[in-house]
């Protein structure tokens, strides 16, 4: 038995990889532009590209992490217009695991925030395995009475509450307490991928602060996140975002595969997304829904989320591969479904790379 359960966890370990891939390095120049106006901003696409900005240079030290953040922000060509400005972070755990950082756009009413979570690392190990750290459920710690999330999840969000800004030494909850104005401030929390995954738990863990959440105007804007979360957490959570006039969404490609994680695993081979799933793929997905099913854990979404479209599949892929390569062909659709650049593209605005 341990022997037949052995190849297909490492076929899921491996699927996720691939599913998770795909997230490269970008640069820009930059010129400043005039200010823009908060009322009229394209929301959506401004947070999908702080969080595919969160990407850039992971396998790199903090300081080079940082000035590619600061020159990115500064590019007025993006849907960011080079009016938002790095003013907390990377906070960054452990070896180039979890990343976090605080972007401020300045208007004439009040300065707008955002909370950027970064997706997997794919050059830390360490941040690949939390995200198949999956088959045990714990409390939340700052939840109520049968919340409970992904072991995976749960350390993610404990690693980047004790990340400190390279140059302040504060943390994120200390920066954010530090913060004042006349009236709450708009403060978003967004992220891809993984960052997508830990953004309900950021957001429910700010709206449960007692020295954040009157202070702030919460709104989250998740993107291609997998669901780590049981149906107590959601419901708790969503009673504290209501309680303080929040809100939540969830911004998916319906091709892409890791929405459907893990909360419809099977929905992945009934529906061939991206497209028709191979064999040993279909068995590793089989035993992980199987094992949860075991273990007595069920993940819920938090949100019905909100479909922006899909790359179209077309006959052959990148270096020729068809679908008679069947896991190259699938590996490949994953990869251009989940990439942070084509959200970027089927939202509207300008991707990283400049295409």
């Amino acid at each position: 038995m341990k022997r037949t359960n052995r190849v297909p966890t490492i076929l899921l370990f491996s699927l996720i990889i691939f599913i998770l891939s795909g997230c490269k390095k970008d640069s820009q120049t930059v010129t400043p532009t005039p200010p823009l106006e908060f009322e009229n901003l394209d929301f959506p696409g401004i947070m999908m590209t702080l969080s595919a900005i969160s990407y850039i240079d992971g396998d790199s030290i903090p300081s080079v992490i940082r000035d590619s953040i600061d020159t990115l922000l500064k590019d007025p060509s993006l849907a960011t217009g080079g009016q938002w400005k790095r003013v907390w972070g990377p906070g960054i755990s452990g070896i180039k695991s979890n990343m976090v950082y605080v972007a401020m756009m300045k208007t004439p009413q009040f300065p707008v925030y955002a909370v950027v979570i970064r997706g997997t690392n794919m050059a830390s190990l360490p941040d690949v395995i939390q995200d198949v750290n999956v088959f045990s459920l714990v409390p939340f710690t700052y939840g109520e009475a049968g919340d409970m999330v992904a072991k995976g999840g749960m350390d993610g969000l404990d690693s980047l509450l004790i990340a400190k800004d390279g140059d302040t030494g504060k943390t994120l909850e200390e920066y954010l307490t530090s913060l004042s104005h006349s009236q709450k401030m708009p403060l978003f929390v967004t992220g891809h991928s993984q960052g997508g995954g830990l953004a309900p738990l950021m957001a429910y863990w700010l709206v449960t602060n007692d020295s954040l959440k009157n202070k702030f105007l919460f709104s989250t804007f998740a993107f291609a996140g997998p669901s780590v979360t049981n149906a107590s957490f959601n419901g708790h959570f969503r009673n504290a975002l209501s309680a303080v006039n929040g809100s939540f969404h969830m911004l998916v490609n319906s091709l892409d595969v890791i929405p459907y994680l893990w909360a419809d695993l099977k929905g992945i081979t009934e529906k061939n997304i991206p497209v028709y799933v191979p064999h040993d793929y279909k068995l590793a997905l089989e035993v992980a829904d199987s094992v949860l099913s075991l273990l007595n854990i069920k993940y819920d979404s938090v949100t019905t989320s909100q479909y922006i479209g899909f790359i179209p599949i077309t006959e052959t892929g990148a270096g020729g591969i068809s679908p008679s390569d069947s896991t190259k062909w699938y590996d490949h659709w994953v990869a251009v479904e989940h990439n942070h650049n084509n959200y970027l593209k089927l939202l509207g605005v300008k991707p990283l790379n400049g295409n």
